[in-house]
């Protein structure tokens, strides 16, 4: 055996690495979340560079507007197109044709019988009294041969009697209230006068008639 000094025996590995456990975890946590924030980092950069959409562009409403060359009225040309209406000849020929038959006076019956040279008649009032009045009928024959006459004499309902006298003859009837005929009892020669003489009853004013015709045709009042 020799006699040497003896050489230490070496420490065993296991309680060094024991102790340097804790140091590994501690940075394997520390590098955890350095990864975790450079990750949270990258993340919000890459956000932020995100380019911003631009804003919408205005919209604008068309506005109703009046182009003056649209609303104009076609000129003469467009006439022309086929199918395009014509003013007739007679929509302006109407009017003035329709103002001369308007100005045209209506042939009355007095005037037919005047023309004609047919009976015509006047009537007159000659005297008045409370009672009644006294009036003058004038017939005149303007034909060339005799003619019968017959006058309507037509009066308000205040007039209620009637007498007449006549040298050539007449008959009296009435038609209704107010209302008298009067007829020649023969025929009246041409160019032959009968004057009738009458007497009306009434109650109140007036002595002319509302109306008086001659054979159909109109006499003179007054």
């Amino acid at each position: 055996m020799s006699g040497g000094p003896a050489e230490p025996a070496e420490a065993p590995a296991a309680p060094r690495v024991l102790t340097s456990v804790p140091w590994i975890v501690v940075l394997l946590g520390v590098g955890l979340i350095v990864g975790l924030l450079v990750i949270a980092l990258l993340s919000l950069r890459g956000e932020e560079r995100q380019p911003v959409p631009a804003p919408a562009p205005p919209m604008y409403l068309p506005t109703l507007g009046v182009d003056a060359t649209t609303s104009a009225p076609p000129t003469g040309g467009a006439t022309d197109a086929p199918g395009s209406a014509t003013p007739s000849p007679s929509a302006t020929a109407s009017p003035s044709a329709g103002a001369s038959r308007s100005a045209t006076p209506r042939p009355t019956a007095s005037t037919r019988g005047v023309a004609q040279g047919a009976v015509t008649a006047r009537y007159e009032a000659t005297a008045s009294d409370r009672s009644g009045f006294e009036a003058r009928l004038t017939v005149v024959n303007g034909s060339d041969g005799g003619q019968g006459w017959r006058v309507e004499l037509l009066f308000t309902g205040n007039v209620k009697t009637i007498e007449a006298s006549s040298t050539s003859g007449v008959s009296v009837s009435t038609q209704g209230s107010g209302v008298f005929v009067l007829r020649g009892t023969g025929p009246l020669p041409a160019g032959q006068t009968a004057t009738v003489r009458m007497r009306f009853g009434r109650t109140g004013t007036g002595d002319q008639p509302g109306q008086c015709t001659v054979n159909g045709a109109a006499c003179v009042i007054g």
